[in-house]
């Protein structure tokens, strides 16, 4: 993938939807993303969740309490800017150590395109 310019990763406007479920981000340069919450808790860039994911095993079996069937936020506290360049999820499970820097974001955009 080509490196990112820097209008690629500046975000212009950032909305956190609890009832929708969605953070939606503009760039700078016009694009719009729209993120799932259960999909931003799978792709959560932290050391812990990187190793899991790293060490999965395809044909495990979940125990039930290992399912996780609905990321949601903490409704008081749902996420923080972390300086100019990521943002810091407060998920309803306690987890809160990844810093979504807003490169990562635009490399893992499931998109909807420009506006």
């Amino acid at each position: 993938m080509a490196e990112l310019t820097l209008e690629q990763k500046t975000a212009r406007n950032i909305e956190v939807d609890l009832k929708g479920r969605e953070v939606r981000i503009t760039w700078a340069d016009g694009y719009r993303s729209v993120y799932g919450l259960n999909y931003l808790r799978q792709i959560c860039p932290c050391a812990v969740c990187n190793a899991q994911r790293r060490n999965q095993d395809p044909l495990r079996v979940l125990k039930p309490d290992q399912i996780v069937t609905k990321a949601e936020l903490r409704a008081e506290r749902p996420v923080e800017m972390v300086g100019n360049y990521a943002l810091q999820f407060f998920w309803a499970d306690g987890h809160n150590v990844g810093l979504y820097s807003f490169e990562f974001l635009r490399e893992k955009s499931p998109g909807t395109g420009f506006t």
